[in-house]
């Protein structure tokens, strides 16, 4: 290998680096992440409570999803896990375009159990898959506690 070619390799593998680093500070900044707005860190009334996502970029068909747990425990990719039980208090549902970047999703079962209507504190987040080549976003860990 000649001198040139090393410093050209050198070179490229530096700017592969500090490429690399700029997109990871960027997802880490939350730039291409879901965001939870409402009603994150609040007290609310059980009932028809509104789950509230911006989503910075135009989600794939496959679209937007929020996992709601009373437990905060995660699965090995440091997510919050999810079990599909909505009478244990979890769920995990499909929001639907509310405005400009936002979906929403309204909690309307009533039955014993159910996250809107039964007291508690409970965890949530969002995820989201975009034409990007990073793959699927997901929002921080929130919570909501119902009276």
């Amino acid at each position: 290998m000649s001198r040139k070619t090393g410093l050209r390799a050198a070179v490229l593998a530096v700017a592969l680096t500090a490429g690399l680093a700029a997109t990871a500070v960027a997802v880490a900044a939350g730039g291409t992440a879901p965001r939870l707005l409402s009603p994150n860190h609040r007290h609310v009334a059980p009932g028809r409570i509104r789950l509230v996502v911006e989503v910075p970029f135009k989600p794939v068909r496959a679209g937007v999803f929020i996992a709601v747990s009373r437990s905060r425990k995660l699965d090995r990719y440091g997510h919050l896990k999810e079990c599909g039980d909505a009478q244990k208090g979890c769920d995990v549902i499909s929001p639907t375009h509310w405005r400009g970047h936002e979906y929403s999703y309204v909690g309307a079962f009533d039955f014993p159990g159910y996250w809107s209507v039964t007291p508690g504190r409970y965890y949530w987040q969002a995820s989201y898959d975009s034409d990007s080549p990073l793959g699927i976003y997901y929002s921080g860990i929130g919570s909501f506690v119902v009276k």
